[in-house]
């Protein structure tokens, strides 16, 4: 008897662990039913990725040569320039191309170029389609050559800048870089040289230079045609991104027909620090 009773202390463990093993099995079997098909969902996903890779990446049918890019829209920039700058110099391909997102990499990469599309069709061609930046002022005093579009973007442009206004004042940054943008308060010189040279407000002469006025009490622009007439304009809460605008283009006006009279001929200082008012001065 008391052998049996040994005997069944000593089954009695391997019993609970049996019991134990049924429970678990039971109650695994829902949760991997369950987990089984999104395995299999993952594992197809993983094939497929690989399958692209080795079929559309290493498939030469996809290689494309740079004789074989076509480039629309590049006015200043060369073709060999394009290329360089796209890394598109040698034998490329398209899909990796397309899923790599060069498109906002290479708009960081070149101020110059404000917008570009790509298009691949397998076996036929890449066409590039360029956007460059149109300069419309150059910047006075900054380490680099730099000019700047009407959306206050800098950039190096590869011709003269002397063709183009020149900004400056007691506030312009003189540490900017390619890419960087003018603070919100200085684009009020880019709007008058916008609209200096617009048909609403045309001014007989050039802008030669737009300067920030120093004098802290006036909000205002100091102005330099080409001819050698200087203006000085109020642009009430300049400072602020759009400013007043309204009320500087009516100065902007008055100014322009100041200066188109025939009865102040020969005048060489405009002011238009005062709303509807300008007085002249030689």
């Amino acid at each position: 008897m008391a052998n049996d009773r040994r005997k069944g202390k000593k089954r009695q463990p391997g019993a609970l662990a049996a019991l134990a093993g049924r429970l678990a099995h039971a109650a695994a079997g829902p949760a991997s039913r369950l987990l089984f098909p999104a395995l299999v969902a993952v594992a197809a996903l993983a094939l497929f990725a690989w399958f692209r890779h080795a079929y559309y990446d290493r498939n030469p049918a996809f290689m494309v040569d740079p004789e074989g890019i076509v480039i629309h829209g590049n006015a200043t920039l060369t073709r060999e320039q394009v290329l360089q700058t796209f890394g598109l110099d040698h034998p490329v391909n398209g899909f990796a191309l397309v899923r790599s997102d060069i498109v906002a990499r290479l708009r960081r990469q070149s101020p110059l170029i404000k917008s570009v599309s790509m298009t691949f069709q397998p076996g036929r061609s890449l066409a590039l389609r360029v956007d460059e930046r149109t300069p419309l002022a150059r910047l006075a005093k900054t380490s680099l050559p730099l000019v700047v579009d009407e959306e206050g973007v800098c950039f190096i442009y590869p011709r003269p800048r002397d063709a183009y206004p020149e900004i400056g004042g007691f506030d312009l940054p003189t540490d900017l870089m390619p890419g960087d943008r003018l603070p919100p308060q200085l684009h009020c010189m880019l709007r008058l040289i916008a609209a200096a040279a617009s048909p609403d407000y045309h001014l007989p002469g050039s802008v030669e230079r737009v300067f920030l006025l120093s004098d802290d009490a006036d909000d205002g622009l100091a102005v330099t045609l080409r001819d050698g007439r200087k203006i000085d304009i109020a642009w009430p809460d300049m400072a602020r991104e759009r400013g007043a605008s309204d009320a500087m283009l009516r100065r902007l006006a008055n100014v322009g027909r100041a200066l188109r009279s025939p009865a102040l001929e020969g005048k060489q200082h405009f002011n238009a620090m005062a709303p509807n008012a300008v007085s002249v001065s030689d």
